[in-house]
């Protein structure tokens, strides 16, 4: 059993991707059953050219069904209406709408709880029409899940599951790093990526990015313009309740002139930029005993100092265990991350790894 009796943090410096995590030692504690983990079976590793670039393929045909932003693509408008739950600032009934016109020139604007924003880009300046310094978390995951949910780094180590997804066959790629071990143990490990693809539609259906934590589409009366194919529904689900369902209201062409974007004087200068979901680990030594390393993921959202500003766990695996664990990233700071175009709020996923000294 744990004990917590003088708990020491040492926060790894390590790369801040899962791709580039080092393999995990032997005596891990398994990744806890979840009904929704469609890779729990027979894995096979991505070991020839071929097997590279049938994944490799399906990913990219994934990705370019949910890339909106393509340059040359019909200029759209994007409703969607969601709700938001769960330990985290700013819950309830939300609506978001995004326009974009070209890859310089687009506005999205949200209402959630008492958060309201406007961003406009306009021939690459950037506005909005308040000063803020926080984005929601749950604003953060819906344009994740909305409009780049797939983020392939070069070189990963590629893993492949055959499951079944509401009665369809569905191909599972699992990616981690490059220097993981390339074997095909059954199952999904701690630091692996997954998304689970229709092989015939080539439509993503469940996307996770850390064990416990997993975004579903439906594409029942999917919306459809110029070949995109959007889901009609998005669930997020974290440790098996339900933290975000969103509708996609509607989804067509836009008639909106550039010239509606332009700033007026009430605009103020962009806040926070959003980056793509990261993970990386972080390290917890506590008394010796005879248990296996205890892995306890935190769902986190960072400013460009490495500070904190909201954070929530993805699974419970024990309560005193997970309880510490969210405890000390609340009270970490982590890696500053700066962009030459301003402020950056980043999602991290903490893996809290529990190790005896």
């Amino acid at each position: 059993m744990l004990t917590f009796r003088s708990l020491a943090v040492t926060v790894l410096l390590a790369a801040t991707s899962v791709l580039a995590q080092q393999p995990q030692p032997l005596n891990v504690a398994p990744v806890p059953h979840d009904p929704l983990e469609l890779a729990n079976g027979p894995v096979q590793v991505a070991e020839t050219p071929q097997a590279r670039s049938a994944a490799i393929d399906l990913l990219q045909k994934a990705n370019q069904n949910a890339d909106l932003r393509t340059p040359g693509t019909a200029p759209w408008t994007l409703r969607a209406s969601f709700n938001a739950s769960g330990p985290v600032l700013y819950t309830g009934s939300g609506e978001m709408e995004e326009t974009w016109l070209a890859p310089d020139t687009l506005r999205w604007s949200v209402r959630v709880s008492d958060f309201s924003l406007t961003r406009t880009i306009f021939h690459g300046a950037a506005f909005d029409d308040r000063a803020i310094a926080f984005i929601p978390m749950r604003v953060h995951m819906l344009r994740d899940a909305l409009f780049w949910p797939i983020t392939v780094e070069l070189r990963p180590l590629i893993r492949t599951a055959t499951a079944n997804w509401k009665g369809k066959e569905v191909t599972c790629i699992l990616l981690s790093g490059p220097q993981a071990e390339a074997t095909p143990t059954p199952g999904r490990r701690w630091y692996e990526k997954e998304y689970c693809i229709d092989p015939k539609s080539g439509l993503l259906q469940v996307w996770s990015e850390a064990p416990g934590i997993f975004v579903l589409y439906d594409y029942d009366d999917a919306a459809v313009f110029h070949g995109h194919i959007m889901p009609r529904a998005i669930s997020i689900v974290e440790g098996g309740n339900q933290v975000l369902g969103a509708r996609v209201e509607s989804f067509g062409a836009s008639v909106t002139s550039p010239d509606s974007f332009k700033p007026t004087q009430r605009a103020v200068a962009q806040g926070p930029m959003l980056s793509a979901a990261m993970r990386f680990p972080q390290v917890v030594r506590v008394a010796p005993g005879a248990w296996a390393i205890q892995p306890v993921i935190v769902h986190a959202i960072l400013d460009e100092e490495g500070k904190v500003l909201d954070a929530e766990l993805v699974e419970n695996t024990g309560e005193a265990l997970s309880k510490s664990a969210l405890d000390i990233v609340k009270r970490g700071s982590y890696l500053p991350s700066r962009d030459r175009r301003g402020p950056l709020q980043r999602e991290a996923f903490i893996n809290v790894r529990f190790v005896s000294q």
